[in-house]
């Protein structure tokens, strides 16, 4: 489980806050809940529809 965490963190870190420049704790919150949300539903997707488009 750590290392799902740390998968998602780094994740988290990469594709959105070192492209965001967040001005308090109510857009981070936003900014996080809006990525959870991106990130849980682009891994339910399997890798063959990913290549595929969809």
């Amino acid at each position: 489980m750590n290392s799902i965490m740390e998968r998602w963190a780094q994740s988290c870190r990469r594709e959105l806050l070192d492209r965001r420049l967040l001005g308090n704790e109510r857009h981070l919150r936003h900014a996080l809940r809006k990525y959870e949300r991106f990130y849980n539903q682009w891994n339910r997707i399997g890798p063959r529809q990913r290549r595929a488009g969809g």
